[in-house]
């Protein structure tokens, strides 16, 4: 999701963008160096970030191996904060991952030059302050927390909505079609031929398929549209619709 989201976002012409860094960051900040030499050999700066002047916000899902759990950091350049987007915050107590420190430090180092020449003395990530988001909704099971990461990263404004609610099998539809139809997907026409070909075994028939679609609620046929424009040439019953 980290590629296909930091795709998007380079397409925009203007303004200022946000950063999705993959899981792995967060995973090897708890030794500094030793997350430095990775970052520097899978190109994260090239891959996932740009100019540090023209980064608005930098989104960091992190996994706790005691808790068995995803939530996300949130990175407010100008605004110097770290925002704790957890689905689960009750059970983590007042304590802040000891990665968060070493991770700050680790920006400070890969952007140096950046800082320097770009920000006032003085400024770092080290001295960004910790803020653990009082609006971010909870979920009330035990496994829809990296759901609840990716829709953090891909509608924060929504997520944090007092009329918001999660509904854990729309989500996951949203997920499943982003993925597919993505452009970081190289086998999205393949993976989508062969989903037609299997529901048309199973329904029989191009009006089965139809008759499926029709009786679709609004949002979901809206989600499920996104499969029709895929490929014509893979999908012609689909776009025929």
């Amino acid at each position: 999701m980290s590629d296909a989201l930091t795709l998007a976002e380079r397409r925009k012409k203007k303004g200022y963008i946000n950063w999705y860094l993959p899981i792995f960051f967060s995973e090897y900040a708890y030794d500094t160096s030793e997350c430095i030499s990775f970052a520097k050999k899978h190109m994260f700066r090239e891959n996932y970030m740009s100019a540090l002047f023209s980064c608005e916000k930098m989104y960091v899902p992190v996994f706790d191996k005691e808790r068995r759990h995803l939530y996300l950091f949130v990175l407010h350049m100008k605004k110097q904060v770290v925002e704790i987007w957890d689905s689960l915050a009750k059970s983590s107590g007042s304590s802040v991952d000891k990665r968060l420190p070493n991770m700050l430090a680790i920006l400070d180092i890969l952007f140096e030059d950046d800082i320097q020449q770009n920000y006032p003395d003085g400024w770092s990530f080290a001295s960004f302050s910790v803020d653990r988001s009082p609006n971010v909704p909870q979920q009330t099971n035990g496994y829809d927390c990296g759901v609840y990461v990716i829709k953090f990263m891909l509608a924060p404004e929504e997520a944090t909505q007092p009329d918001f609610v999660f509904d854990s099998d729309t989500e996951r539809l949203d997920v499943v079609l982003r993925l597919l139809d993505g452009n970081v997907n190289s086998c999205r026409n393949e993976l989508a031929a062969k989903a037609e070909a299997n529901f048309l075994r199973s329904s029989g028939t191009n009006d089965s398929l139809r008759i499926y679609v029709q009786n679709m609620d609004e949002e979901t046929a809206n989600k499920y549209s996104m499969l029709k424009g895929i490929n014509a040439d893979v999908n012609p019953a689909l776009n025929q619709m």
